[in-house]
């Protein structure tokens, strides 16, 4: 489904404007902490040691079968970085690449179709400490649905989130998780049997609360 150019616009000035408004940021960052999990220790908010590796995401706000959508991935089992976790699209900045690029690029290598979306700014950086990446969210809208065609070797399938399901405060509960003898409780986003948690959930979080209040697009028509 296409939206207007005018509805387009409208929409991505407005989701720009939120980005910048200080007293939202406050709000913002405060939806983060609620998603870190216990053991992060505030963590995916303090400064990223010297060492972290730059890293960005696309988060992408899709027309979708009649509702707006964020299309995930989850990771194979085989990655030796968060295995089988649920992921926003994004990896390692290259040498001589800006964040944004890197975005970009990743986003097309993984999801196997060019970004065909406008870029409207980025949430705050958020510090994944487990592998030691310093990483910026970028959001862009979508004009249309897009056909994706994943990286088998960086993705297993894609999961589509609906944002009806992100703003909705039934689909957040926390769970236990366990690696070894380690077990540690987590916020969750549930999204059917899928539960996104760690970093995703946090810059979820965050978007979650910049959608609040937004009027997006009408899909039902066109």
């Amino acid at each position: 489904m296409n939206i207007s150019t005018s509805t387009q616009a409208s929409f991505r000035q407005e989701l720009a404007g939120r980005l910048l408004d200080a007293s939202q940021a406050r709000e913002r960052r405060r939806a983060r902490s609620l998603f870190s999990p216990a053991l992060a220790y505030g963590r995916h908010h303090g400064p990223p040691l010297p060492s972290a590796k730059p890293a960005a995401v696309m988060i992408v706000l899709e027309p979708k079968a009649g509702s707006w959508t964020i299309p995930l991935t989850v990771r194979p089992q085989h990655l030796p970085d968060h295995p089988g976790q649920i992921s926003l699209p994004g990896g390692r900045v290259e040498n001589g690449e800006s964040r944004r690029a890197a975005a970009i690029r990743e986003f097309a290598e993984e999801m196997g179709v060019r970004l065909q979306a406008e870029i409207v700014g980025h949430l705050e950086p958020v510090y994944v400490f487990n592998s030691n990446y310093d990483v910026l969210p970028f959001l862009a809208v979508a004009e249309a649905e897009l056909s994706y065609r994943p990286c088998i070797r960086e993705v297993d399938r894609i999961l589509h989130l609906s944002v009806d399901t992100l703003l909705d405060p039934a689909s957040r509960r926390a769970a236990v998780f366990q690696r070894g003898l380690v077990s540690w409780r987590a916020p969750i986003i549930a999204c059917g049997r899928d539960q996104i948690w760690g970093a995703t959930a946090v810059m979820l979080g965050e978007l979650s609360v910049l959608l609040r209040g937004v009027q997006l697009p009408d899909l039902s028509t066109g």
